[in-house]
């Protein structure tokens, strides 16, 4: 698909299909934080020095 042809199905979706589509692609393409797992970890070392947990 070229973009224009992406742009025309989005104008095409209702609402909340966009909404949800918006949410899918940030997920997968924009969202640069650290998963919540490696946060945990990180917080987890610093709590108990730098040991394996």
């Amino acid at each position: 698909m070229t973009a224009d042809e992406i742009m025309k199905a989005i104008e095409e979706m209702d609402n909340g299909e966009r909404i949800k589509l918006l949410n899918m692609l940030f997920d997968c393409y924009f969202d640069s934080r650290p998963s919540k797992e490696l946060i945990q970890k990180e917080k987890a070392k610093l709590f108990w020095g730098n040991e394996e947990i």
